[in-house]
């Protein structure tokens, strides 16, 4: 069983991540681990920009598209050198598309109403609303840019996800609970 985890900025994606990892028994990827992997494997030579997740240069990418050069298998051919395990979860770089073909994965999205978000990362980072707000909508835009770039889809968009779900009704225990109920339902529980 693989658990993709795409999110929106303040929704908790780590938290989220690390509690189905306890609760499923399972390894979790996040941003430093990826690249850790990366890095020992050599993959991270081979798609530095995929792995650090640089802004996407609208230039390059206009010429990207001009010249027919995809990248939309980047982050297919990227996590294949990485992810060996049959069951892990991994958050962002458009693993929801790079794992689509599986049969045993699940492709979340956590989302929440942009107050309470921004509330958390300004608790979270101690900063003042304002930068929290211009924080939230910095890293949105960019997960979108990043997700249209390397997987040519909607960042965030339900069709591209098995399950999105609002961590600010929930919680992340209820998110959680959520992904556990699906993931029985599914009849991955054994997979494990």
């Amino acid at each position: 069983m693989i658990i993709t985890i795409g999110r929106e900025c303040g929704c908790k994606g780590d938290t989220v991540g690390r509690a189905l990892a306890k609760k499923f028994n399972i390894p979790f990827y996040d941003k430093k681990g990826i690249k850790e992997l990366a890095i020992k494997s050599g993959a991270y030579d081979r798609y530095p920009n995929f792995f650090a997740e640089k802004p996407v240069n609208s230039l390059i990418y206009s010429i990207a598209l001009e010249e027919s050069v995809s990248t939309y298998d980047t982050p297919k051919k990227a996590f294949e050198m990485l992810l060996k395990e049959k069951s892990f979860i991994v958050i962002g770089r458009a693993s929801n598309e790079a794992f689509k073909d599986r049969k045993d994965v699940i492709r979340l999205f956590i989302s929440g109403d942009k107050k309470s978000r921004v509330n958390y990362i300004q608790k979270k980072h101690g900063i003042s609303e304002r930068k929290a707000e211009n924080l939230v909508d910095e890293t949105d835009e960019r997960r979108s840019n990043y997700q249209s770039f390397y997987a040519g889809t909607t960042w965030g968009y339900s069709g591209n996800y098995d399950l999105c779900l609002d961590v600010t009704k929930l919680g992340v225990d209820g998110v959680v609970a959520m992904v556990e109920l699906y993931v029985e339902r599914m009849g991955y529980a054994g997979d494990k």
